[in-house]
């Protein structure tokens, strides 16, 4: 017998990788904050955090909570008793505000950076 991914099985699993990558970002993110004890290290990260590189990883980082988000957000809908009929409905909605926010959050990014 073969599984057959879904549209439930794959936000699923997209939810969970998201989870875990957040986790991994919290820790580095707590660990940078707790060795900026002065002056000095607080304007190199400063520096650090104009390179091209860290912006694009933000922008890959934003589209992470979001979807991580709005995935959350499904899955308590569903929860709350909302039928499961409407599963690709909302996935698709959840997945389309994810690409709208992002797309605006791209474009306040990219603004700030020129």
């Amino acid at each position: 017998m073969r599984y057959r991914w879904s549209t439930g099985s794959l936000t699923w699993l997209i939810h969970r990788i998201t989870g875990v990558i957040l986790t991994f970002y919290l820790i580095a993110h707590i660990y940078v904050l707790s060795h900026l004890k002065d002056p000095q290290s607080y304007n190199e990260i400063m520096a650090l955090m104009k390179n091209p590189a860290v912006k694009i990883s933000e922008l890959i980082l934003l589209a992470v909570v979001l979807k991580h988000a709005f995935a959350g957000l499904r899955i308590t809908l569903f929860e709350l008793g909302v039928s499961t009929k409407y599963q690709k409905s909302i996935t698709y909605l959840m997945a389309s505000l994810v690409a709208l926010l992002w797309s605006i959050g791209a474009f306040y990014f990219i603004k700030e950076a020129l």
